[in-house]
């Protein structure tokens, strides 16, 4: 029986609209954990006070950007899982 952690992967797909609603950035650093940071900007034309969150930071094993191709991700996830 294996015993391995659950990993999480990530992979940032291109927007179908072709206005982006978030702006993100990944930190994939040799020597930390990657991690994929969302930032939604506030809606200030409203007028009114808005004290959302506008940054969301997660972390993962690995991060694919949008220009990751299917092989890249079999062969990094689910090879390993199948074999």
């Amino acid at each position: 029986m294996v015993k391995q952690t659950i990993q999480i992967f990530a992979r940032v797909k291109p927007p179908a609209r072709k206005q982006q609603s978030g702006i993100y950035s990944i930190d994939d650093d040799e020597n930390l954990t990657p991690s994929l940071e969302i930032i939604i900007p506030r809606d200030l034309a409203d007028g009114f006070v808005n004290n959302k969150r506008e940054s969301y930071k997660f972390i993962f094993q690995r991060i694919f950007d949008q220009d990751a191709k299917q092989e890249i991700i079999f062969e990094n996830i689910a090879k390993p899982v199948a074999e």
